[in-house]
């Protein structure tokens, strides 16, 4: 069914699920026309919490267990799954794990493609956590896909970077590098019943005060619910203190720029993608280029 602007605007307004969905859909299809129908809307601050680790680590499985101690909350989660580099499509599977919420009418579960997007994200993931704001939710939960140390965009989205790792996973190794280990909040040492769990909780530990890092490790169990309540009201505490202290004003100023820089990437993208690179060489490429990128912005 064709649905036009104001028809979205006003069910979304009204907390109608199928036009926010809409909206969701139109994110992905043309973030152009979602920004100009996301700027006519009210926002409503949500918590943006990332959950990122390795491939398999549990990160659907922790926030289906945080949806099972939430349901006095409206919460938004969105789910990037990898897209195929063949033809662009994606399993959309994670949210399977989580499909015991996918009718709560407090929790409304998105999967996005991540279209070949460097970084574990969906190239439309700015808007798509705008658009949750719109919708009232207290807190949105962004699974990306997993990448291992290059997994690091989603600090330039979240207020709240969640690391989680598994004590039969090699991790203790990974940490010693740069990359997830900078950019987490909070870590959680998931499959915390595996007999490896404590001595992992030790490495990170002797690892951060060696590094002089403050940063909350939890150990849960996403099956048995173990650890999932303190980990849910240090989410709320640290979001509070955010609020009162200015950081997360400072946060989202940030967060602005990086916005503005993937518009700008994805035009850029799109004129390339005009130029016939068959018939011209490197110097004629680049003139065509400019030429474009100066008339289009």
């Amino acid at each position: 069914m064709q649905m036009s602007e104001s028809q979205i605007l006003d069910g979304i307004r009204s907390g109608n699920r199928k036009y926010f969905a809409k909206l969701l859909s139109i994110c992905e299809d043309d973030p152009a026309k979602a920004n100009h129908l996301i700027s006519n809307l009210e926002k409503h601050t949500a918590h943006l919490i990332g959950i990122t680790g390795s491939p398999g680590v549990g990160k659907s499985s922790i926030i289906n267990a945080i949806l099972d101690k939430s349901d006095d909350k409206r919460l938004g989660i969105i789910a990037i799954d990898p897209s195929s580099p063949f033809t662009g499509g994606a399993l959309l599977g994670d949210r399977i794990r989580m499909q015991s919420h996918a009718t709560s009418k407090n929790f409304f579960i998105r999967s996005f493609a991540s279209r070949g997007t460097v970084g574990g994200l969906s190239p439309s993931i700015f808007e798509a956590c705008d658009a949750f704001e719109t919708f009232g939710v207290d807190s949105v939960f962004i699974e990306t896909v997993g990448v291992g140390q290059s997994d690091v965009e989603i600090a330039n989205v979240a207020d709240t970077v969640i690391v989680l790792l598994s004590p039969d996973g090699g991790d203790e190794i990974q940490m010693m590098k740069a990359g997830l280990m900078e950019i987490a909040d909070i870590f959680v040492i998931n499959k915390s019943d595996n007999p490896l769990s404590k001595g992992l909780f030790s490495k990170l530990k002797n690892i951060l005060e060696m590094s002089k890092k403050d940063i909350p490790i939890f150990l849960t169990n996403s099956i048995t619910g173990d650890g999932i309540d303190n980990l849910i009201k240090t989410l709320e505490k640290r979001f509070s203190l955010m609020l009162e202290n200015g950081s997360l004003a400072e946060k989202r100023k940030k967060r602005v720029v990086k916005h503005a820089q993937a518009i700008l990437r994805k035009k850029i993208d799109r004129i390339f993608e005009t130029i016939n690179a068959d018939r011209l060489n490197i110097e004629e490429i680049e003139k065509e280029a400019i030429r474009k990128i100066c008339n289009k912005l």
